[in-house]
Order: structure tokens, then sequence, then C-alpha cells
């Protein structure tokens, strides 16, 4: 337990760092960047002299770049995120309202993908070498290897324009005379589809793959020869003890779809985080898009740490 213990402490330690180096390149990268918040006031037509001032001094522009990054830091490690620069209202009120639609979204198809990944791939390796195998190892790698915004719009031009069985965009329409879960399970639809079959191509490789190297243990040998059934040597023997690569991919997956939503949302004009923060940058929204991508890295850093300690409680050799 010591060794865990110290492993955590090391783990923690990273990440923090990790973290503090990632917030001040977000806070560089919005300082290098040609517009800045304060040049909007200027092409405002009827902003007075007195209320840019006010504006100015509200958001800390007229306080020397030092002063403002200790401040910037300070408000993102206490998640006081501040008021929205275009909405006029506290950012956290807008990213509240984002972030149950992203992780409604990306969270579910990477928990979908991950159930019905494990169970295909161990069946495919189990059955390894016939049509079976090969040719889901073929479509696995094409949708693993093809650029998620092409397939949205394929699948939105089909689907969704031609044959009108999806909407094209959206959240909820109270148009649609459908109560309201049903209606947002009907726009969830096609964009956790594509990130299904994106993420299950991944899900049943790996898992096939850790299965594989299973199939020829001995435990998996002396199963079978004592005439316990396939489904039982195959699930509760091979697939059990193969999974451990699986379970611990799971978190950092989860979260990096979510890190993943500015692409695809933007695909599907899905109002998530994703639209959020592209939409926050059209308008110089600083306030927000920092915060954005502040939720969007902090949840990617607590994955692989959640991932790190659970990898570290199933086998102790990475702790030493």
């Amino acid at each position: 337990m010591a060794g865990m213990s110290r492993y955590v402490a090391v783990r923690s330690i990273q990440t923090f760092i990790t973290l503090l180096v990632i917030l001040t390149l977000i806070f560089i990268m919005f300082e290098a960047l040609p517009a800045q918040p304060q040049d909007l006031l200027q092409t405002t037509p009827g902003m007075q002299p007195s209320q840019i001032e006010y504006m100015t001094r509200l958001y800390g522009y007229d306080q020397p770049v030092s002063k403002r990054y200790l401040n910037y830091m300070f408000n993102m490690l206490t998640f006081e995120f501040g008021i929205s620069f275009s909405q006029a209202e506290p950012v956290w009120d807008i990213l509240s309202d984002r972030i149950p639609r992203t992780i409604l979204l990306f969270g579910g198809a990477t928990i979908l993908a991950y159930i019905v990944g494990i169970y295909l791939g161990a069946l495919i390796a189990w059955r390894r070498g016939g049509i079976l195998d090969g040719g889901s190892v073929v479509i696995s790698l094409v949708f693993y290897n093809m650029p998620s915004f092409w397939i949205g719009l394929i699948f939105l031009v089909i689907f969704a324009s031609e044959l009108n069985w999806f909407p094209l965009t959206g959240w909820y329409d109270p148009t649609d005379n459908l109560p309201y879960v049903v209606d947002v399970l009907w726009h969830v639809s096609l964009p956790m589809i594509v990130l299904l079959l994106l993420s299950l191509a991944g899900t049943v490789l790996l898992m096939r793959t850790a299965m594989l190297d299973v199939i020829g243990e001995n435990y998996m040998v002396t199963a079978k020869a004592i005439g316990l059934p396939e489904r039982k040597v195959l699930f509760k023997h091979g697939a059990r003890n193969a999974m451990l690569p699986v379970v611990t991919s799971f978190i950092i997956a989860f979260v990096f779809s979510i890190g993943g939503a500015v692409v695809l949302e933007n695909v599907f004009s899905f109002p998530g985080m994703g639209a959020l923060y592209i939409d926050a940058l059209y308008e110089l929204d600083f306030p927000v898009a920092m915060a954005t991508l502040y939720i969007i890295t902090l949840l990617v850093l607590l994955g692989n740490f959640a991932a790190d300690l659970i990898y570290g409680y199933l086998d102790p050799r990475v702790r030493i």
C-alpha cells in the first residue's frame, strides 16, 4: 500500500504541473491572437468612450500582462470564470447548459462503443482466421482511420437531407410535437451513431488484440480441455482477463471523446461545448473560450489520472 500511496502522490503532482503548463499555454495563445475583445468595442456603433473605458477596466485589459496572467491563473484554478463578453451573463451559467449535452452525446457514444466493442472483439478473436475476423478487421480499420468530419457530412447528406430520417441540426425543436426526451434523443441519434462507429472500430481492434494474447494461456487450454461450455470459456475466463488494457483505455477514450467535440459538434450544428468554443472565438468572447478549453483540459487530465490509478492498482509493476 505504501507503494500505491507514493504512486498516487507522484501522479497527482505531475497532473497538477501539467495543468499549470497547459493553462499558461492557453493564456499565451489568446494573448498572441491578432484581435482582442476590446477591439470589438471600438467598432460597435453607438459605443461611448466612457463605456469602452468601463468595459476595458471590467475585463482587466487596462492592466499589465503579468498581472492579467496572475489573475487569470487564480480565476481558472478557483473556477471563477467571470462574465461572458458577448452574452453578458456568468460564464458558468453558459457552460452548465452545454456540458451535459456534450457528455450525453460523446459519453453515451463511448459507453455504447465499449459495451458492444468488448463483446465483438472477444467473439472475433475467438473465431480468428475466418471471414468474420478478416471482414471485421478491415471494416474497423476503415472507420478507425476515417476523418470524423467526413463521415459526419456523409451521414448528414444521406440520412438527414435525402432520407429525412433524422433532423439536420439542433438539440430540441418544440415544433416537432414530441415529448422532450424523445425529441432530444432523435436529435442526438445521428451524431451518436457516427461517434459510435468511429469509437467502436478502435475498441474492437483493442479487445481483439488483448483477447488473442490470452487465448493460448494455460488456464484457457485447461478450461477447454475439461469440457466447459464455449461461452463460459470465452467470456468468463478469456474476455475477463483480456479486459485490463480495455478498461484502462475506456476512461481516456471517454474524456478524449469530449475533447473531440469541437469538430463534430460543428458538423452537426450541435449546441454543445465544441460549438460554444467556436462561437466564442468568432465573437472574441475570451472568458467563454478560455473557460471551455480549461474544462476540456481538466476532463482529459483527470481521465488520464484516473486511468493511471486503475492501471497502477491492477498492475503493481506500473508503480515501480
